[in-house]
């Protein structure tokens, strides 16, 4: 089956990006914004739209990152993108976050290299990251999990293969890899590459693979725990005294 034009949705990070992509990879148009923190839920809506406007024709699946990352950002995301297949009755094909941001490190690395594995990490909380491992085939050598980071981390894979490490999650750990002689790092990249994410969707629509959209939710690895702030817990505490 082709499919003219894709329409792709990133919000798993502080990013939050909407895309349309032809069937040749060409970008259409494109809307980002490099800092949304919470503010995926007043942005999607409207780079979505502006897309599809600019591009000026109607998208024939929509594929989202599928996360890990924000809960808040993949939830909006998730809920943005459903919406619009039910809409337009077209597929949903989502794709691992940490996948996409490996097929990005691949495409800013040399071929000729000497790198084995890709090695995403997304930051989580203290010392922990959301991560996984992936070949140059795109194989999950490893799949996407939460995982607390110390000195012995990934040391059977770097024992024998070379491994590039990148994301925001790189930051807290990197004091701790970079003195072996297999790690090798990447310079943080904020940016989702629209061309890498239409490859991962446009090879998943080949072969059918795309999600029921009434049931599928992105992969939050990890439960959402709603904190509320001190102050408001003291004031709550003060106005019933």
């Amino acid at each position: 089956m082709k499919y003219d034009a894709l329409l792709l949705i990133e919000t798993a990070t502080h990013a939050c990006s909407a895309a349309m992509v032809d069937s040749e990879g060409h970008i259409l148009a494109k809307e980002y914004v490099e800092n949304a923190h919470a503010g995926h839920a007043s942005l999607i809506g409207t780079m979505v739209q502006q897309v599809i406007q600019k591009s000026d024709c109607q998208p024939s699946a929509v594929g989202v990152s599928a996360g890990p990352g924000s809960y808040t950002g993949l939830r909006i995301g998730s809920s943005i993108a459903k919406g619009l297949c039910f809409g337009y009755g077209i597929p949903l094909v989502s794709v691992s976050t940490l996948h996409l941001m490996s097929a990005m490190a691949q495409k800013m690395t040399d071929a000729t290299n000497d790198i084995d594995l890709f090695c995403p990490m997304l930051d989580a909380r203290r010392m922990e990251v959301y991560t996984a491992l992936y070949d140059r085939e795109g194989t999950a050598v490893i799949t996407d999990h939460p995982k607390i980071i110390d000195e012995n981390s990934f040391a059977e894979h770097l024992a024998t293969q070379h491994i590039l490490f990148f994301g925001n999650g790189v930051a807290k750990c990197r004091a701790l890899l970079e003195q072996h002689p297999h790690a090798h790092f990447l310079p943080e990249f904020t940016e989702p590459c629209a061309t890498a994410l239409a490859d991962l969707v446009r090879r998943k629509l080949a072969v059918s693979q795309t999600e029921d959209t009434a049931y599928w939710e992105p992969n939050y690895l990890k439960e959402f725990h709603a904190e509320v702030a001190q102050n408001k817990v003291l004031s709550s505490v003060r106005s019933h005294s």
